[in-house]
């Protein structure tokens, strides 16, 4: 059954009419199979890049009920008419949710095993490689996504180097020399990986070892911006996959969503937030003052109680006082003059009156 299949998975890119295109043969225990036309050489691995590609198994086949395979790494599945469809977590994009992004590098985890070269193959055929690790962070990078996803060793795209003959000077050999047919005999290859039973160290296998792999490629300016608001547009993996810089104040993967700056609460004291681009700015309730309504206001400091009359400040409101009630005679009266805007003068005694909010 899988001889024939893979058969078919070879045949059919010959056949489809354009590349990409998805063309249904047969279901059988409940996969679904097609043939899909690859470009490029018609390996193994091509032709496993090329299913994968298009969201399915090796040879190109999927479940019927597919989202019960799970396929959306780093997002949420839904069905749909022969298919299905990945709403992916934020940072991550492609068909399955399984590429994201890293200090200008794009990283795809195909769910799949194979040889090194076989992997190395793979990559080449979405315009990617196996990934280099030049530095402690990218190599901490890729354990934490792993560790999130399927927890796997991958291979890196570090291999040993043909084989050095020297001369009795211990100089490298060059120069004429007959060559048995089956000579010179190449040593045993050795491939790194990251090992997830040590932490994700690096260590060395031979080469035709099956391990899972991360794909790399450079994030490129986009040939059609998708993003919105300024967002500064990348794409990588034959721009399979984009991602969208959003400048402050916006998110979402394009870009389309206004962030609000007042989510997180930012006025105290009752406070009011009204947001904006990028920036919110708070109405302080009477009695608070600051950026953020932090500060109790100094009544004070800010108004001026009539001659002889002394400021007492109680926070949400404040008192004139005249020291000699006795001496004063007659009782304050208030008028539209004794208070701020937007508070009320109350009579507090013969010699008193308070302003209070309205």
């Amino acid at each position: 059954m899988w001889k024939l299949l893979l058969l078919v998975a070879t045949v059919g890119p010959l056949l489809a009419e354009s590349v990409g295109e998805q063309v249904f043969l047969a279901t059988h225990d409940n996969w679904h199979f097609y043939k899909i036309r690859a470009t490029g050489p018609m390996t193994n691995a091509n032709v496993r890049a090329t299913c994968e590609a298009a969201g399915m198994g090796y040879p190109c086949h999927q479940s019927v009920a597919t989202c019960a395979r799970f396929p959306c790494v780093h997002g949420t599945c839904t069905d749909d008419v022969g298919g299905y469809n990945c709403s992916c977590e934020n940072g991550w994009g492609g068909t399955n949710c399984d590429i994201t992004s890293f200090a200008g590098q794009c990283y795809h985890f195909p769910p799949t095993a194979a040889a090194h070269p076989d992997a190395a193959q793979a990559c080449q055929a979405n315009n990617g490689h196996l990934a280099d690790v030049t530095d402690l962070q990218q190599q901490s990078f890729l354990a934490d996504q792993i560790a999130t996803s399927n927890g796997l060793s991958i291979w890196l795209a570090f291999k040993t180097a043909p084989p050095v003959f020297l001369f009795s000077n211990g100089s490298p050999f060059s120069g004429p020399l007959q060559w048995s047919a089956s000579e010179p005999a190449a040593p045993c290859d050795l491939c790194v990986f990251l090992d997830s039973s040590d932490s994700f160290l690096a260590k060395t296998a031979p080469c035709t070892e099956q391990h899972n792999y991360v794909c790399q490629d450079d994030l490129k300016p986009c040939g059609h911006s998708v993003c919105q608001n300024g967002g500064i547009c990348g794409a990588c993996f034959n721009d399979s996959t984009t991602y969208c810089d959003c400048p402050a104040g916006f998110g979402g993967k394009t870009c389309e969503i206004d962030l609000d700056e007042c989510a997180s609460g930012p006025c105290q004291n009752g406070g009011s937030c009204h947001d904006d681009i990028n920036f919110y700015n708070c109405t302080c309730p009477i009695g608070y003052q600051g950026n953020h309504c932090e500060s109790d206001m100094d009544w004070c400091s800010q108004v001026q109680c009539p001659h002889g009359f002394v400021c007492q400040d109680f926070t949400l409101y404040f008192l004139c006082a005249h020291p000699s009630a006795a001496g004063r005679g007659l009782p304050y009266q208030c008028s539209s003059a004794s208070c701020p805007d937007g508070m009320y003068c109350t009579q507090e005694g013969v010699a008193a009156f308070s302003c209070k909010p309205e």
